[in-house]
């Protein structure tokens, strides 16, 4: 029976086998590699058989197939010889087709988890599709965000967007001019009294960033010009102040 045995890879995966095959067979499979690959592609195949349509098959269908397998042998994976040329060609085979299954098996668990979400539904598809974005990007999007903007003396834009919900800020300035060498800007949440409170340096004079500290109690947010390492209390004029709605 063991020159058999590696044709028996099919029946094992669909539990065909009887106990001395299937003994034999696990027997065999520790050590051969070659059957160990294929029990596994197998086993991708098979959760597939599920998700077909049942219909009922013609009579004689059951008749024929099992008058076919008892004068149909089913061919065995090539076993590597004692040639060193027909070795080597074996070990290249083998290294073209584990990465192949490995990329098989990898798009089916992609193919699975879409199809979780299409299961799932909308509300599902919502929390993958906001994974999937920044923060900054979250806020921007966000069902409650508010915008307020403001314009600089030299014509440049600030502009800040709110979300309650997600009790968070966005900054994107647009036009700024050059803060000069070792100055930058620095953006503050102010508060109903006036007190402002860092929220952190801007990066550059065109782009957004995600604001730091409590938005949820600012009135508004300003931008001054500060030393390069920023500043613990402003230390000159804001050149804009966006008051928050």
């Amino acid at each position: 029976m063991s020159e058999d045995l590696h044709s028996l890879s099919g029946a094992y995966v669909l539990d065909a086998l009887d106990d001395g095959e299937r003994a034999d067979f696990e027997q065999h499979l520790a050590r051969c590699s070659t059957c160990r690959d294929e029990v596994d592609s197998f086993r991708l195949v098979t959760p597939l058989l599920a998700e077909t349509v049942a219909v009922t098959p013609p009579p004689a269908l059951r008749a024929d197939v099992l008058a076919a397998v008892r004068t149909t042998r089913q061919d065995p994976p090539p076993v590597p010889g004692p040639e060193p040329a027909a070795e080597a060609e074996a070990e290249a085979e083998q290294a073209t087709v584990t990465p192949l299954r490995q990329r098989v098996r990898r798009r089916w668990v992609a193919l699975a988890a879409a199809a979780a979400l299409v299961v799932g539904g909308g509300a599902t598809w919502q929390v993958v599709e906001r994974t999937s974005q920044s923060l900054t990007e979250q806020v921007v999007a966000a069902d409650d965000a508010h915008s307020w903007s403001a314009t600089t003396a030299d014509g440049g834009t600030v502009r800040i967007t709110r979300s309650e919900d997600m009790d968070r800020a966005v900054l994107r300035v647009e036009g700024l001019s050059a803060p000069g060498e070792g100055r930058a800007y620095q953006a503050w949440l102010q508060d109903a009294s006036g007190e402002m409170t860092s929220a952190g340096m801007v990066p550059g004079t065109d782009g957004e960033m995600l604001l730091e500290g409590d938005v949820s109690t600012a009135a508004g947010v300003g931008l001054t010009m500060e030393p390069a390492g920023g500043s613990r209390q402003p230390t000159s004029d804001p050149v804009a102040l966006v008051e928050l709605g």
